[in-house]
């Protein structure tokens, strides 16, 4: 049975999915949250076996820190994160250790993967684009984005800024006097990729991974606008024909530039999970218009449930973010909200 560990890495990314398909299984991490959160990533894949895959999705230090922290254990223990790493950092560029987990640290881990790779059998792919198609004995993945085009950009940027943070920082506010159905109205600005930080995420790998009794849409902290004209005009999903899947993995913790009506009308699905404890102080996730896109939006099926699902207490993520829900909104909007929860 397929199973998706879902680690409560502060305000970060980090997931390992059991993936089956007949008889043959394997393991997928995707990200590893803050360098901090390092050793709960290994804790948990010490309790399992060595990954088939690892994929990295973008160089932010929510999702690249404790990827960091595996790696340096895995070059003194002489072993490897994963059979197979996917990861798109310039990794031709020396540059020196920083406090800051950032497209610097990203040119370091290519460099380390680069190291376990000739020390070990371990394929490493730095070339991940959207129509990238891999079958795997125990899986399917479509890569969905970023474009060819924005990774052009992003190793053009990390060899112009190598020494200099690269953090993607967001500064959500929630407005809990406005009605969900007002703020769903909100379109999201199309990212500037002149700005680092925008860039960053724009780099992103989302993909739609498939396997038995799971499908899910590992969205990492792409931006709609991208995600939704590859669907769109590659794969032929519309408000007719929608994508169906049984998890949507929320882009960027939840913040309100990364979700848009239009995409979420060429989904179906009724599932979301949301990995946040609220924020680390320069962000606040999730964010109510996020939460408005996807209970408001213009195709959602009101006769359907949607399920939220956070990886901290309710309590915890409002007291590092804010407030996003008001009461009486569940029954109104026919939802429900899952905390705490750590496995589905």
């Amino acid at each position: 049975m397929s199973k998706i560990y879902f680690l409560p890495v502060k305000h970060g990314d980090a997931f390992i999915i059991e993936c089956n398909r007949g008889d043959v299984c394997g393991l997928i991490v995707v990200d590893g949250g803050p360098r901090s959160c390092g050793f709960k990533l290994k804790r948990k894949l010490n309790e399992l076996e060595i990954p088939e895959l690892m994929v990295l999705t973008h160089y932010d230090e929510d999702h690249i820190g404790g990827i960091l922290q595996l790696v340096d254990t895995c070059l003194d223990d002489h072993t490897i994160p994963a059979k197979e790493v996917w990861a798109n950092c310039a990794g031709y560029v020396e540059v020196a250790a920083s406090k800051y987990t950032t497209a610097t640290d990203g040119v370091r881990l290519s460099v380390k993967l680069n190291e376990l790779a000739k020390q070990h059998e371990m394929a490493w792919r730095n070339d991940l684009h959207e129509g990238v198609k891999v079958d795997l004995p125990f899986a399917n993945i479509e890569v969905i984005a970023p474009t060819k085009e924005i990774m052009k950009m992003v190793i053009k940027k990390q060899e112009e800024t190598a020494r200099q943070p690269l953090n993607a920082t967001s500064k959500d506010s929630n407005d809990l006097e406005k009605s969900l159905d007002e703020l769903a109205k909100d379109i999201p600005p199309k990212p500037n990729l002149e700005k680092n930080n925008e860039l960053a995420n724009a780099s992103s790998i989302a993909f739609i991974l498939r396997c038995d009794n799971l499908s899910m849409l590992m969205l990492g902290d792409s931006y709609p606008q991208n995600v939704e004209k590859y669907l769109r005009d590659e794969k032929g999903y519309s408000e007719e024909n929608p994508l169906v899947v049984d998890y949507v993995k929320v882009s960027h913790h939840g913040s309100k530039n990364n979700t848009s009506n239009s995409l979420l009308d060429i989904i179906r699905c009724d599932k979301f999970i949301l990995s946040t404890n609220g924020g680390n102080g320069r962000s606040k996730h999730p964010d109510r218009t996020a939460i408005a896109h996807i209970l408001c939006h213009p195709k959602r099926n009101m006769s359907t449930k949607i399920h939220f699902y956070f990886n901290h207490k309710m309590e915890l993520i409002e007291e590092n973010g804010a407030p996003f829900l008001n009461e009486g909104e569940c029954e109104k909007w026919n939802f429900e909200v899952h905390d705490n929860i750590t496995e589905l």
